[in-house]
């Protein structure tokens, strides 16, 4: 078994390969003057682990390119840190179901099995899929900086609620929900919270930080309502343009935030980051 990666996913990918010492590989990637990817193997692969975090639409081409280029490996477990499009789950007239679309791609390519991590929804695949989370870790991390009587576990939105009622249940604390109005064109535009938190730092547990929008406003209501502190722990830092700046100037004291996706850009102290390689590594063991 060896490591292969999509180019965005190369730091992921080393670290992982060190935990299962396995050896890992790029993939060859060319672009062409239109954009078109051409990606090839380094080598020929007979079992692979495939690291990819498919943050933009070119992570996706490059990943499908890549499955396709290892259709005659026996073995292929795909590994995917962060799915993208998974956010795309509900079915809307007249609008494309993309989180489905998507696993129906992944479904034709020969994969034995398939590593998400706090994927969030349940993409409708055929492929057998393994789902790990990193609500352990952040409940671990939280018990060593926190006792339970000064802290309230709150999740940012009601879709949310089930992350944060596993990392309460953890820490033996009541989970708080926050609930958003949105307008017309999506955005947030009030949130209520539903328990008491005066007095409390507020830790605010959720899959994903794109814009940073919902964040910001859940830290702004909880503070409003008499809370201490915010924090946010965010498995998934896809953080959009401005969004980095959008965090900054919020009222949150702390984002921390694992590796399943690369950082463009160096963050301030604001921003801390912990690791789910170990978590991905064990589960891999487990499979091999």
């Amino acid at each position: 078994m060896e490591i292969i990666h999509i180019q965005n996913s190369e730091e992921f990918a080393k670290k992982l390969g060190e935990k299962l010492t396995l050896s890992v590989f790029p993939s060859n990637v060319r672009k062409f003057a239109c954009g078109e990817l051409c990606v090839s193997l380094p080598k020929p692969f007979y079992e692979a682990v495939v690291v990819a975090s498919t943050v933009t639409n070119d992570d996706w081409i490059e990943l499908f390119l890549l499955l396709d280029a290892l259709r005659d490996a026996h073995r292929i477990i795909l590994c995917m840190p962060y799915m993208g499009y998974a956010r795309q789950d509900k079915k809307h007239l007249n609008e494309a179901q993309s989180a489905k679309l998507f696993a129906r791609f992944i479904d034709t390519f020969n994969i034995a099995e398939c590593v998400l991590t706090d994927c969030h929804s349940e993409p409708p695949f055929h492929t057998p899929i393994i789902h790990t989370s990193a609500t352990e870790l952040f409940a671990k991390e939280i018990a060593k900086k926190y006792s339970p009587e000064e802290i309230a576990i709150v999740s940012p939105d009601v879709g949310g609620a089930y992350r944060a009622e596993q990392v309460a249940k953890a820490l033996d604390v009541s989970p708080i929900i926050c609930s958003k109005k949105r307008s017309l064109f999506g955005k947030p535009i009030s949130v209520e919270v539903t328990g008491d938190v005066k007095n409390k730092i507020c830790i605010l547990i959720d899959d994903i930080v794109d814009s940073g929008a919902t964040l910001c406003h859940a830290t702004d209501a909880l503070l409003d309502c008499g809370c201490k502190d915010v924090v946010a722990y965010v498995t998934h830092g896809v953080l959009s343009d401005g969004a980095v700046e959008c965090l900054e100037k919020s009222r949150l004291s702390r984002i921390i935030l694992t590796d399943s996706i690369r950082l463009k850009d160096k963050l301030s102290a604001k921003f801390e980051r912990i690791s789910i390689v170990s978590l991905i590594a064990e589960t891999i063991r487990c499979i091999l």
